[in-house]
């Protein structure tokens, strides 16, 4: 079957019919062989990256006009810099490639680029002319064999265009292929899974038993329809079915964690724990602590005070090598504690839970850390987090 027009696929073909060596990997058209000039004066070859823009399943019109290029400076004959590109060392590592990558820059006067095509045809020509200069039988048109065109979208229900955009493949690779999990979908549990269901995880799992009622829907992401709530559906069931719209991985569990339903926690390799029964928590705990499974726990406490609402918000990070922060984790219940006045506000959740991925991403490499969190308090009404550092 021959590919649509607007398809990754014919936008590709159509390079590849042409002689370049090009293919499509996570989001990105990759053309290889591209001849250019080292500033040692010899002709070299590189790789031209192009962040593909796409809506759906559609090739649009390029809304970016940089680029990335594996390969040494690009010089003009004389060794000065390339000229009508600008080059930024942006010292970034992308892809599969070992060596890092620079930006580039350029555009034609006065518009933006009509389609993809015109992009790489534009780019290879301003970075072979000096090469051509030395040999003019130098070129990208290699009519090397043809490589398989990747447009899978993994675990995506559509190609990731982002991560190549903003160059964060590398970082993203730190956390690919985890299978998460997600005890509680209240207020907090829902926004994980919000910001969660936009990683390259391979699975989500959802645990909880309640249902979907109309008190839910102020307090989680997304806007839920009249149907939604007359529909009568399980929280897990609910999310599922929205959050599926952009990963394939989402699993829903309608059941509640306990001693016997623990062993369905074997799976993952991370978990945000997001329920407020704090006796309910133990049995999921040592779960987790027996198959070296790290975690996030978190914690809304509020109450009203004529002031205004006022209270915290607590998140805590416990990994196999050191679980001394989990007595910051309450497992008593206490009917009359500040937990049992059940304050849940949209925003305070969705800032809880930002502070939980965050915690995950962080443990896993992909933020930047000067100090080893594994504890940490934002206090409303001083609007100061009280970070506590592991030993």
């Amino acid at each position: 079957m021959s590919a649509a027009p607007t398809s990754p696929e014919s936008d590709v073909r159509r390079l590849i019919d042409e002689g370049y060596a090009v293919a499509l990997v996570d989001g990105m058209l990759v053309v290889s062989h591209v001849p250019y000039l080292k500033p040692s004066g010899s002709v070299g070859r590189g790789e031209l990256l192009v962040p593909l823009s796409m809506a759906g399943d559609r090739v649009i019109a390029p809304r970016v006009h940089t680029a990335w290029w594996i390969g040494e400076a690009p010089s003009e004959t004389d060794g000065t810099t390339l000229r009508g590109v600008n080059v930024e060392d942006r010292s970034q590592r992308m892809l599969h490639f070992e060596a890092r990558a620079r930006m580039l820059c350029t555009k034609p006067l006065g518009r933006e680029f009509h389609d993809h095509h015109e992009f790489v045809v534009t780019y290879v020509a301003l970075l072979g002319g000096p090469a051509a200069a030395i040999d003019p039988l130098v070129t990208a048109r290699v009519r090397a064999r043809p490589v398989p065109v990747d447009v899978r979208s993994g675990d995506f229900a559509y190609l990731d265009t982002a991560t190549p955009r903003a160059a964060l493949t590398s970082f993203n690779d730190r956390i690919r292929g985890q299978t998460i999990g997600i005890i509680g979908l209240g207020g907090t549990g829902s926004y994980v899974l919000d910001l969660v269901s936009k990683c390259c995880v391979h699975a989500i799992h959802l645990f909880d038993d309640d249902l979907f009622e109309q008190h839910s829907a102020f307090r989680a992401p997304g806007a839920a329809t009249i149907d939604d709530l007359r529909a009568g559906r399980r929280k897990v069931d609910h999310f599922a079915s929205m959050y599926r719209g952009i990963h394939r991985g989402v699993v829903p569990h309608a059941l509640r964690i306990d001693a016997g339903t623990a062993p369905l926690l074997d799976v993952l390799d991370f978990a945000f724990v997001c329920i407020d029964d704090a006796a309910a928590k133990p049995p999921i705990m040592d779960r987790l602590a027996a198959r070296g499974i790290p975690y996030v726990d978190v914690g809304m406490g509020l109450h009203a005070s004529e002031r205004g609402i006022a209270g915290a918000l607590r998140t805590t990070l416990v990994t196999p090598d050191d679980d001394t922060m989990i007595d910051r984790i309450p497992i008593i219940g206490d009917a009359d504690g500040v937990y049992s006045t059940n304050i849940q506000i949209c925003e305070l959740n969705a800032l809880n839970a930002a502070f939980a991925v965050i915690a995950w991403k962080q443990h896993h490499g992909f933020y930047a850390a000067n100090r080893r969190v594994g504890n940490s308090a934002f206090v409303l009404e001083h609007g100061i987090i009280h970070n506590e550092e592991f030993p």
